[in-house]
């Protein structure tokens, strides 16, 4: 098991082949221990995390590269590094998640993902695909153990994701209930060193590097205004 800090990396190995007994060390990279079990400290944040990765930057640029859509991982390393305003007004912290959904062909994908938890209980989660890493980097980022897998009517990714769009741009999408799905099992779960950064670097990579990222925003938020701006123009002729 992996244990991160905001400064150290703790191996724990209760079954040290060589001397049959409990190890605990510190080590210094990440590299070593993808298949570890990992827990984060309580204050541990993406910050924290990109400054394990920057160690062997090389090595994980290659291992992840298909996450990261075949960008390289130093456009995010730079972003990070930047000055900037803080999104903790707004998001109490990052987790990542797994789930489940179950087809009615008989498939069942599993997924792993990571968003924003809001202040307020009744907020929909945060995506952060569209945020700069430079706004987010000191929210603590968790481990969410609870599971499920659920039959799909609507894929939760869709629906998740026209909820998180309508947030960012503004527009209120009241209470958070997915009722789209209904849960067929329920349990806990952990996460190895590989699906933790696994998680984050497909979901900052999602809509391409922060170049193309920040232009599709301002695209969709030009689509935004000009469709409520044909609203308005339709409730008038009414």
């Amino acid at each position: 098991m992996i244990t991160l800090t905001k400064d150290k990396i703790i191996y724990n190995n209760h079954f040290n082949p060589e001397c049959d007994e409990y190890v605990k060390k510190e080590v210094w990279s990440l590299w070593p221990y993808l298949s570890d079990r990992v827990v984060l400290s309580e204050d541990f944040t993406l910050e924290d995390l990109f400054n394990h990765i920057e160690k062997n930057k090389e090595a994980f640029d290659i291992v992840f590269h298909s996450c990261l859509g075949h960008y390289p991982l130093q456009l995010w390393i730079d972003e990070i590094k930047k000055s900037g305003p803080k999104k903790d007004d707004e998001i109490d912290y990052l987790e990542i998640y797994r789930w489940g959904e179950y087809w009615d062909w008989g498939d069942i994908d599993l997924s792993i993902g990571i968003g924003g938890v809001g202040k307020k209980e009744d907020d929909p989660s945060y995506g952060i695909g569209f945020t700069p890493l430079n706004e987010i980097k000191n929210l603590p980022l968790r481990l969410n153990e609870d599971f499920g897998i659920s039959e799909v009517i609507i894929p939760s990714r869709i629906v998740l994701f026209f909820a998180r769009l309508l947030k960012k741009i503004g527009v209120p999408v009241g209470k958070w209930n997915n009722s789209f799905n209904r849960m067929y099992v329920k349990g806990k779960t952990e996460f190895t060193v590989y699906e933790l950064i696994a998680a984050v670097l497909y979901e900052i990579s999602f809509y391409g590097c922060p170049e193309e990222r920040d232009g599709t925003l301002v695209e969709i938020e030009q689509d935004v205004e000009e469709t409520e701006k044909i609203w308005e123009l339709d409730s008038e002729e009414v």
